[in-house]
């Protein structure tokens, strides 16, 4: 039985949502200059991308012509939910139905208004996927700094077509601290209201590394300290994005936390995804040392959104800091002033999605800190209706759900609200694409509990 259209009052920003990193990235932005040394460093092809310029990677891209699966990094889009598509996957489809569930939302730009506009999204924040991915491992800062400045020149000129609804996130390149300083700095000048870095180990460069130790001040990537506090004096939103542990990327010893999830399956024959944790992981490691290191208070107006790892975790982690701060108080090379749930109150924000249950039963406690986080046009991916739908089961007041769906990150951004989707769209879909009907209630109740159906086969 279909359900009842809803309907809202108040702009809704999505704090982290993506694009498929289109190839006209490297092969319009890219400065003459600087292509061999970027083509040496990251370069996506169709069908692959080559890292440190012998290692294929996934570029996010099938082979034109070629597509035999569904990309997973753009299907989740409008309408098109978890269960909707398992339904799919369990399906025979054809070329031309693949080719419909690869949402043009991903790529063009005009194409995404539209679909903000099903998806109920008013203004939305524009995060590289598998760049999120690869960029942090790639080995020359040249490279590193050549090509953010491609990738943000792109995402600068992709979000002025709509530049009151679309807002671009930074790639940063940590790779070389007085590098990251200089494109800071760029990025703010243009306009910019968040820098991206990712939570990992990844050559050597894990982002927290302020405090230097004698050996690592001669380094000349050792001491990240001038970047924050450019981003601390520019007023950007540091944006922590967590992904994946690094499969299939060269290395000797563990990057991401996530990994430890990957290693309990060796010998095993099994395989324990990465992703089942690797997320949380990355964001609860970086956020523990940041706050019980005093990180905060040497920064005390820098503005730190956690991305992409859910948030329910949160509470039981900063009570958890909370003791731990009072417990060792005594043992902390560098001083902090205030609790670490205080810190983050103060200076933190982190992302949810639409399905986190634990998030509105505690709404009162994520009132102020919570921002949504739609994640298309990834697999697990939701619009801002079911995120609005799940509030209302949860009864979360009005005035709380505003701040969450928005209110917050408008307030951390700088950027001003507008309202342009009041009520929910009816989508036209074609014959083979699933609805969600009586027929599709009873294949949803089978499909969620596997044992219990081949049971009452029995």
């Amino acid at each position: 039985m279909a359900e009842t259209r809803l309907r809202k009052n108040f702009a809704v920003f999505d704090c982290d949502a993506h694009v498929n990193d289109p190839l006209e990235i490297w092969e319009k932005y890219v400065e003459p200059d600087y292509r061999d040394l970027v083509r040496q460093s990251y370069w996506n092809y169709p069908g692959y991308a080559i890292l440190n310029g012998r290692q294929t990677v996934a570029g996010g891209h099938e082979i034109p012509g070629e597509t035999i699966t569904i990309n997973g990094i753009t299907i989740g889009g409008p309408g098109v939910g978890k269960r909707v598509q398992r339904r799919i996957m369990r399906s025979r489809l054809t070329r031309e139905q693949r080719e419909y569930l690869d949402h043009r939302g991903a790529y063009d730009p005009g194409a995404r208004l539209r679909e903000l506009d099903v998806m109920g999204i008013d203004q939305v924040l524009v995060i590289p996927t598998m760049l999120v991915h690869h960029f942090p491992f790639i080995e020359n800062a040249d490279g590193a700094w050549a090509f953010a400045r491609a990738y943000n020149n792109w995402a600068y000129d992709w979000c002025a077509a709509a530049p009151d609804r679309l807002y671009p996130a930074a790639l940063i390149p940590i790779q070389n601290p007085e590098y990251a300083v200089q494109e800071v700095r760029r990025v703010a000048r243009r306009g910019f209201r968040v820098v991206l870095v990712r939570p990992i180990d990844a050559n050597g460069h894990y982002p927290n590394r302020i405090f230097p130790t004698r050996e690592r001040m001669a380094e000349p990537h050792g001491n990240l300290h001038r970047m924050f506090k450019t981003i601390e004096e520019q007023g950007l939103v540091l944006g922590m994005h967590t992904f994946p542990a690094p499969i299939g990327i060269d290395r000797g010893y563990q990057w991401s936390p996530g990994e430890l999830v990957e290693r309990t399956a060796l010998g095993t024959g099994r395989l324990v995804v990465s992703s089942t944790m690797s997320f949380i992981f990355e964001a609860m490691t970086w956020l523990s040392q940041v706050l019980l290191s005093g990180f905060l208070d040497l920064y005390p107006r820098l503005k730190m959104a956690i991305f992409e790892s859910n948030a329910a975790w949160l509470p039981e982690l900063l009570d958890h800091c909370d003791v731990m701060f009072k417990l060792y108080k005594n043992e902390r090379n560098y001083p902090a002033r205030r609790l670490p749930s205080e810190a983050f109150s103060a200076q933190c924000m982190i992302s949810f999605e639409s399905d986190e249950l634990a998030v509105y039963r505690d709404w009162e406690r994520f009132q102020k800190v919570g921002i949504w986080a739609s994640d298309v046009y990834h697999h697990d991916s939701s619009d801002a209706w079911a995120a609005l739908r799940f509030m209302q089961e949860a009864e979360v007041p009005a005035a709380a759900a505003a701040m969450l769906l928005g209110e917050n990150a408008r307030r951390f951004y700088g950027i001003d609200g507008r309202l342009y989707v009041s009520e929910q769209h009816e989508i036209e879909r074609p014959a083979w694409f699933p609805r969600e009907d009586e027929e599709f209630a009873r294949w949803w109740e089978k499909e969620a509990d596997p044992r219990g159906s081949l049971a009452a086969a029995k």
